[in-house]
This record gives C-alpha cells, sequence and structure tokens, in this order.
C-alpha cells in the first residue's frame, strides 16, 4: 500500500453501502460504541457533513458532522486507520468539513476530544480550535473532554 494509496484516495459523501466500513472502522479505532443506525440517521439530515476517505484498499478515514443550527456546526467523530495516520489524511477530511460547514452557513465549529487525547488536541489546534470548556464525565468510561470551539 504505502505511497500508493496517497495518490489513490478520495473523499467524497457517505453513502449506505460505506456502512460496515466505516462502523467497523469506528469500533476499531474510536473508544466509544455506537449504534450503527446512528450513522444513516445522522447523514441524511445533512449529506455533505459526512465524508469518508476512500481508497481502492477501502474506507481508511472519515467525519461525522451535523449542522445543529443555521450557525452552528459540530464534528461528531473522525477516524483515521492507525496504518494510514499522519500522512495528511484526517487534515483533507477536515479542510472538506470545513468547506462544507462554511458554504452551509457555519459560523462556530465545536467537537469533543478526550482530555487525554494530545495528540488530538494538537491537530485540532492546528485549525485554530481552542478549548473552551472541560466537560466532566463526557466519555462512557468516565473520562473528561475538552469541548473546542473554531469561528470560521
Amino acid at each position: 500500500m504505502g505511497r500508493d494509496i496517497d495518490e489513490a484516495l478520495q473523499l467524497r459523501e457517505f453513502s449506505v453501502s460505506d456502512l460496515p466500513a466505516v462502523y467497523n472502522l469506528a469500533c476499531s479505532t474510536l473508544s466509544e460504541r455506537y449504534d450503527p443506525n446512528l450513522f444513516t440517521t445522522i447523514s441524511s439530515s445533512w449529506p455533505e457533513g459526512f465524508i469518508v476517505a476512500d481508497s481502492p484498499w477501502g474506507i481508511k478515514a472519515f467525519l461525522l458532522g451535523v449542522m445543529t443550527s443555521q450557525i452552528h456546526s459540530r464534528v461528531l467523530m473522525l477516524a483515521v486507520a492507525p496504518e494510514t495516520r499522519r500522512r495528511g489524511i484526517g487534515t483533507m477530511l477536515m479542510g472538506r468539513y470545513l468547506e462544507e460547514s462554511r458554504r452551509k452557513g457555519a459560523r462556530v465549529l465545536t467537537l469533543e476530544v478526550r482530555k487525554g487525547n494530545h495528540a488530538a488536541m494538537e491537530f485540532y489546534k492546528r485549525f485554530n480550535f481552542e478549548p473552551v470548556d472541560v466537560i466532566e464525565g463526557y466519555y462512557n468510561d468516565g473520562e473528561d473532554a475538552y469541548q473546542m470551539q473554531l469561528f470560521i
């Protein structure tokens, strides 16, 4: 796979046929467990906010977001397969999501990140997200989350 994946990668909207791959990626990279129906339900409300990174080797990353009001967009999940991390795929997904959010009229983006996930915190800070609050016990295992915010 190696470098070839970078050239073969395509960002596109989620399709219902992607559900098994997206669900498996979520389960293998994120510590929370989600009902598979959540993915299709959320994607139907704003399809442009559910972006997958597809390749000949399958879906290697995804970003799922929602519009919670006319001016507020929220990233719910961002997952990248371990073998493709640190290759710019998350950056491409976030860039596309920011574009789609602006196009939809969003002025504020928010997300939650585990307090202990320093790599993710640094990633979001590169996009100028700032921590604005701590949500105690946010995750199922009791870990706190930082709520982060970006004005666009």
